[in-house]
């Protein structure tokens, strides 16, 4: 494929990301999904979860056409920027959900009134939700907005005296950094497009 081709074919990936990142803006205000947002933006993002390789296919036969490349890598960095912040913030909104989901289901049982402490020590004393070594992340960074936070992968964890682990080391392009679990937006590795997901880490 000449160079005129690929880049015709980026651009089209680039509409692709510039229209699924307008639908995640028009549910920021919602804050939590309704049950019929839940399964429309977990069908979008196993979509746009298969865009990226394909991005990335592309732009790197461009990078190896060009003569200096420095352009190029200008348009990968924007790209991943704004991909990887979009699908955190979809991942950020099905945490929110799922969570109002539970919060709502113990709310609604006579069997668990009264005990809402209870509830919630031993949700957090479970495994579930746990970082562990490999998994990419993106940390939050509330002095930025989403788009612009930093991509990593858990490299380290530490676990508290309870034995869940709550604090991981997490290597980036800026260095590794150590923050805990809950200022982590781990990223959905195989979604269901027939169910709303589970997500292993805690709400954004």
């Amino acid at each position: 494929m000449d160079l005129k081709s690929l880049k015709k074919t980026r651009a089209s990936y680039k509409a692709k990301l510039t229209i699924f990142k307008s639908y995640i803006e028009t549910l920021l205000p919602n804050k939590i999904l309704n049950s019929i947002q839940v399964f429309e933006i977990t069908a979008r993002l196993n979509k746009i979860l298969d865009l990226y390789s394909e991005f990335d296919s592309v732009q790197t036969d461009i990078e190896a056409i060009v003569e200096i490349p420095g352009d190029e890598h200008k348009e990968r960095e924007i790209f991943e920027t704004s991909y990887f912040g979009c699908v955190a913030v979809a991942q950020e909104l099905l945490s929110a959900a799922s969570a109002e989901q539970e919060t709502g289901s113990v709310a609604s049982s006579g069997a668990n009134a009264g005990k809402p402490d209870l509830q919630i020590r031993n949700k957090w004393r479970t495994d579930k939700g746990q970082p562990h070594p490999g998994d990419m992340v993106v940390i939050k960074d509330d002095r930025l907005p989403p788009n612009r936070w930093l991509l990593g992968r858990v490299t380290t964890v530490y676990p508290g005296t309870d034995g869940v682990n709550r604090v991981a080391d997490v290597a980036t392009t800026s260095g590794t950094l150590r923050r805990a679990w809950n200022r982590l937006c781990p990223l959905p590795m195989n979604l269901d497009q027939d169910a709303a997901p589970a997500p292993r880490g805690p709400a954004c």
